[in-house]
């Protein structure tokens, strides 16, 4: 007679599947409670006991996911950043030109800022982006395609990420503290300032505003809805 050999059964395969379901609800679980909590703005600090108690679970659970606050944090900022650049692609990706993708990139998520008042309070409050983000990524090659192409100029990829994003985090804030009356006008001005800084030649820094302009006025209605959710 042959030796027997295990067979996994379907309910034991079941079991598998339905674990695994339960870790990611319990896993979004707490990365909502954190995004909640952070994008409160009457919560001077946040603690892993405040994120178990808006989360309904025991710390013992939190830990069973993350094993501290800040790597929590992290990856609800990587969630976000990359949720964000998801919502983006459609229009995004049609767009081939750096001047452009910047333009447009930074216009989507002031946009987005005017509607989504709960998504914004937590990008300022965390003031994380993921080192590791699709946002992150997108923008390096961005950045490094405009100078290559010759219609950037800088002489640190790093400080250049930083001035966009630093335009990026800085606009939203002034959008939902209302610091302008005008935001579309304030987007416009931002995003002209932004390229200008990166060395963008005057006319093409205007016609790429107009551009993305007229590209985040085609976006989706799917996405807008979403965007108003947390409004």
């Amino acid at each position: 007679m042959p030796p027997l050999t295990f067979i996994p059964t379907e309910r034991e395969d079941h079991r598998s599947v339905t674990a695994r379901k339960k870790r990611e609800v319990m896993r979004a679980r707490i990365l909502r409670a954190i995004m909640d909590l952070y994008s409160d703005p009457s919560k001077i600090s946040t603690s892993i006991e405040d994120v178990a108690r808006e989360a309904e679970i025991s710390r013992g659970t939190f830990y069973k996911h993350f094993a501290s606050l800040d790597e929590a944090l992290i990856a609800v900022g990587r969630e976000v950043t990359d949720q964000m650049t998801q919502d983006m692609l459609p229009i995004y990706d049609a767009v081939t030109d750096p001047v452009n993708r910047v333009s447009t990139g930074l216009r989507l998520f002031l946009t987005r800022a005017l509607t989504d008042h709960r998504w914004a309070a937590f990008v300022l409050r965390a003031e994380l982006v993921a080192q590791e983000s699709v946002l992150l990524t997108y923008l390096m090659k961005d950045l490094r395609d405009g100078a290559l192409d010759g219609v950037m100029e800088f002489d640190n990829l790093q400080a250049a990420v930083d001035s966009v994003m630093g335009a990026t985090v800085e606009g939203i804030r002034t959008i939902l503290l209302k610091r302008t009356k005008y935001p579309a006008q304030y987007i416009d001005s931002a995003i002209r300032i932004t390229l200008r800084g990166l060395a963008v030649e005057k006319r093409r820094a205007l016609k790429a505003t107009e551009t993305s302009r007229e590209l985040v006025a085609g976006l989706p209605e799917s996405v807008r809805q979403t965007w108003r959710v947390g409004a």
